[in-house]
């Protein structure tokens, strides 16, 4: 036995196992990662695997029978000892086994510590993690029933979303990887899960099939699979849905609590038209087909006045609507209160009432104090909810609790990481903090998911204008654009631009290309497009033009507003445009009003506030100015001193002592 070892590693053959056992690894491992990325189909790795698997007796058979010699290769008993040269062949295999190490090692490196979604790290994978991916609709065509299986998705990742044990990964996040090429390896990476469950929904006349398969990422395990084939009831549905979140629970070694259980025994509806319906306008809304959407849902209670589930996501849209000026009644306040009243007769401990509630509160009066009240009991029946963390982190910096903010963020991240939107908001909460380095760091890592986001590339380009007054990069956007903008894309922001470098004739050319009468791309701004000709006049010294600009802007304001509104986006416009028409005195009063408005609203505020110093200054009063921006300055706000210096609207003040006392006492040491 110890000669034939000898001879094993005379002939290298144990050295040649060695390097093939690495090179063979890292090839499937590499193949694994690099062939769903340039879309090769899955049975590519396994091609290679096998063929892999083949060689390896090959290469045994043939390091054994075969020595490489000066001459060539021979058969191994045709070299005499005299002239094998082995052992140099051997110190070659050494140095080709290190090398295949150092290049695995890196593999494993990169591909398990370094190359993690944004918040994981390497072994930080919960167990009791899911993805739920979108199911496949294998209905036959004339069933149309396409949204049924994304709500019959949606009301899994909702329940599965009530299990306190369990961490599941959003809609928003999974969407996207409907009809993918990606292996679940890859997947699970991605998204920063242990498991992943796919499926299909089949819908024929008056049956229904659901097949479903939870998956472990690494190991490609099944760990539980179940095929559901009932009479298509709202109970049958349900009850599917039931079994499956049990289920799943189960598998996980998640434990539920009884009113967890209590909760997933819940039948929101037992009408299966007003399911139906009530699945549409969920369709609608995240098309955002918000009119259709709210249609929908009304059809759905319309069908059945019991459904609560349907009178919460009436009272929602009702309280939308409201709050972005589609319809700005309180006729539309009191849809919204009856809606989830409704609901709340129901269904007394929804916790989409309690929601709904919250948004009434918030969306409809600014009452944060009551609306977070109510998140907080929605948030005990929706521990997995990511939109209602991100709900809960926008009423925090609100009411000045931005560690809390952030947190709720960071946590919805963590349950939705593909979510652009909730990166959005959370760099928008570093910029009033003015940690413009966390700021940025935000929203390029939700680039990295939507590179082509236009909202999101403008966010990025504005951080060195709140930081330094640096708009430079708004214009080399707009000469050459990275990607593709839409018309008047950040148009208020290109106008400054050209305003800091003092171009008026520039900014007035961009207004002349503008095609939007009034601008409302911030829920912060109502401004008519006249109003900005007129500061432009205004700061070029074409006093008149101003005037009949600003004349203009005041006649639309009027008329789309009341006198006695408290709107503050009607009280800061109407302030700018009474200063640039002399009226100083009721234009400090309104600018001065809408920050009283909103002085309960820490994030908001800020807005506010810097849009009435440029108010006052326009109307002559340092005083209030100066008063303001040391209030600004002192306080959470995007803009830092050295971001507004360079800003032409503060001429007036510049020489002021007490404007050059805030710059010293504001600047960055």
């Amino acid at each position: 036995m110890a000669s034939v070892w000898g001879e094993l590693k005379r002939r290298n053959v144990v050295k040649v196992v060695v390097a093939y056992a690495i090179v063979g690894w890292l090839l499937i491992e590499v193949a694994s990662t690099v062939f769903p990325i340039v879309q090769l189909p899955d049975w590519t790795v396994t091609f290679l695997t096998m063929l892999i698997l083949f060689g390896f007796p090959i290469a045994l058979i043939l390091s054994w029978a075969y020595e490489i010699t000066p001459e060539g290769m021979k058969r191994s008993h045709e070299v005499e000892a005299t002239e094998s040269i082995s052992h140099v062949t051997g110190r070659k295999l050494d140095f080709a086994i290190i090398g295949a190490l150092v290049l695995a090692l890196g593999f494993v490196v990169y591909n398990y510590v370094l190359d993690q979604p944004p918040g994981a790290s390497a072994g930080s994978v919960d167990r009791r993690s899911i993805a739920v991916l979108p199911f496949s609709n294998e209905s036959a065509a004339e069933e149309n029933a396409e949204f049924f299986a994304n709500g019959i998705h949606d009301n899994l990742l909702t329940q599965l979303a009530r299990i306190s044990a369990l961490k599941v990964i959003s809609r928003t996040s999974v969407i996207e990887y409907r009809d993918t090429t990606k292996n679940m390896r890859q997947i699970g990476r991605e998204l920063g899960v242990a498991t992943i469950l796919e499926g299909g929904v089949q819908r024929a006349g008056n049956s229904l099939q659901i097949n479903v398969q939870l998956i472990d990422v690494e190991t490609d395990e099944h760990l539980w699979a179940e095929v559901y084939d009932r009479e298509l009831t709202a109970e049958n549905i349900f009850a599917i849905q039931r079994e499956m979140a049990t289920s799943i629970a189960e598998a996980l070694q998640a434990t539920l609590s009884p009113q967890e259980v209590d909760q997933l025994s819940r039948v929101p509806t037992q009408n299966t038209r007003a399911w139906d319906f009530f699945l549409s306008g969920a369709d609608y809304e995240r098309r955002r087909e918000y009119r259709l959407a709210l249609q929908q849902y009304e059809r759905a209670v319309a069908e059945d006045s019991e459904f609560a589930l349907a009178w919460t996501a009436v009272s929602r849209r009702h309280s939308y609507d409201y709050f972005w000026g589609i319809d700005r009644t309180e006729a539309r306040l009191a849809q919204a209160l009856e809606a989830v009243e409704r609901a709340f007769e129901q269904s007394p401990d929804l916790p989409q009432a309690h929601l709904a509630m919250g948004d009434y509160y918030w969306q409809g009066f600014r009452d944060f104090d009551s609306s977070l009240e109510e998140y907080t009991i929605a948030e005990l029946g929706m521990p997995g909810d990511a939109d209602l963390y991100g709900a809960l982190a926008n009423l925090y910096r609100r009411v000045g609790e931005w560690d809390e903010s952030l947190a709720n963020y960071e946590r919805a991240i963590e349950l939705d990481p593909r979510n652009i939107n909730h990166r959005l908001e959370l760099a928008r909460t570093y910029s009033p903090l003015r940690d413009y380095q966390q700021a940025e760091q935000a929203v390029e890592r939700a680039l990295e998911i939507a590179p082509g986001d236009a909202a999101l590339y403008g966010d990025t380009l504005r951080i060195p204008a709140f930081r330094d007054g640096d708009y430079s990069l708004f214009k080399a956007a707009i000469e050459n654009p990275p990607i593709a903008l839409p018309k008047d894309w950040d148009a208020l922001a290109v106008w400054e631009g050209a305003l800091y470098d003092r171009d008026y004739a520039a900014a007035l050319s961009l207004l002349d290309d503008a095609e939007f009468d009034v601008y409302t791309a911030m829920p912060w701004r109502y401004v008519p497009i006249a109003s900005l000709y007129g500061v432009t006049y205004h700061l070029a010294g074409e006093r008149e033009l101003a005037e009949q600009q600003f004349q203009a802007a005041r006649e639309q304001l009027e008329a789309e507003f009341e006198a006695t509104s408290k709107d503050p986006r009607f009280l800061n416009a109407l302030g700018r445009v009474l200063a640039g028409l002399g009226e100083n005195e009721e234009a400090v009063r309104m600018a001065r009003q809408a920050i009283d408005v909103t002085s309960r609203d820490t994030y908001a505020r800020p807005n506010y506030q810097l849009d009435a110093i440029f108010v006052f200054v326009m109307a002559g009063d340092s005083d209030a100015a100066t008063e303001e921006l040391d209030a600004y300055l002192g306080a959470p706000g995007s803009w830092s001193i050295e971001g507004l210096l360079p800003d032409p609207r503060l001429d007036p003040i510049r020489d002021d002592p007490r404007f050059q006392s805030l710059v010293e006492k504001y600047r960055r040491q």
